[in-house]
């Protein structure tokens, strides 16, 4: 078995290479998906973290693994074959993904695929979306990052006049006009995709009740707006008092990177709540539940 996966895995390589290399490349000329390469460690990660629920010794003979796996490889191939003369390069990226799925299905079967399963739909992270859907997806984050920015700006600064018109932010302050470009300093894109990364990967990586995990990836988006408010507005704040030498560039992204420890700290805390909503009362041994210090 090993030896057929590692044949397969070479293969794909060979075969993929093209769309490894666009891949590799989006991830280094590409700010919005900077955060590509962390994927595929993080996936190792968590099948590393799973290590001791590995099905070592474990052979799924059913034909019917085998032929599923095996009808992916074929839709993926389908698919890359069609895109390429379509010239269309996302599902194409798509296809490898499926082909990693098919691998293990056909060689391993489905206590394999159990196994694994997560690390390998969690690559879809890392597979940049087409440009106009990416912007479709995001425009909703950007008209409400601006809405709030103008707000603030409005209740924080006294002589301050800023109105949101769509993506922008017009301001006049002590004789001083200007607009912000939330689309330039903070699309929101970013944010969301790795958001989604982020809670997605917290919700999986420990073992918590499925309700736990639904909870915390529809948190995701909520969080990701609440951080661009808070990028969005302080930089709003640079470019009023003049500094807009920090609202770009290398200060621009650690304000960025800020971000994702914010983020990290709300997941965390929503975490943290969830594992604590109901509390076994040990002096039970019929191991009833306490809530908020009184019995359920």
């Amino acid at each position: 078995m090993s030896i057929q996966a590692a044949l397969l895995a070479v293969v794909l390589v060979i075969y993929y290479r093209n769309v490894l290399y666009s891949l590799v490349y989006k991830w280094q000329n590409d700010g919005d998906w900077s955060h590509g390469f962390l994927i595929p460690l993080f996936s190792l990660y968590y099948l590393y973290l799973q290590r001791d629920r590995m099905p070592l010794g474990l052979v799924d003979r059913r034909v019917a693994a085998r032929l599923l796996g095996a009808a992916f490889l074929v839709l993926a191939f389908a698919m890359y074959v069609g895109c390429t003369l379509a010239r269309i390069d996302y599902p194409k990226s798509v296809s490898l993904v499926l082909s990693i799925l098919g691998v293990v299905l056909m060689v391993c079967g489905w206590v394999w695929t159990r196994w694994s399963w997560f690390a390998i739909l969690f690559l879809f992270f890392a597979l940049p979306v087409p440009q106009r859907l990416y912007v479709q997806l995001t425009m909703p984050l950007r008209y409400i990052a601006a809405d709030v920015s103008a707000s603030v700006l409005n209740a924080a600064l006294q002589d301050m006049d800023a109105v949101s018109k769509g993506a922008l932010v017009e301001y006049s302050y002590e004789g001083k006009s200007g607009s912000l470009d939330i689309e330039q300093a903070c699309s929101g894109i970013r944010l969301l995709m790795t958001m989604m990364a982020l809670g997605v990967a917290m919700a999986f990586v420990s073992d918590r009740p499925l309700w736990h995990r639904q909870v915390m990836i529809l948190a995701c988006i909520p969080i990701s707006i609440f951080c661009n408010i808070i990028r969005v507005t302080t930089t709003g704040f640079m470019v009023v008092f003049g500094r807009d030498d920090l609202a770009r560039g290398f200060a621009h992204t650690l304000l960025g990177m800020g971000m994702l420890f914010i983020a990290f700290s709300l997941f965390g805390s929503i975490s943290y709540v969830l594992n604590h909503l109901f509390v076994e009362d040990e002096g039970d041994d019929r191991g009833s539940f306490v809530t908020g210090g009184s019995s359920a």
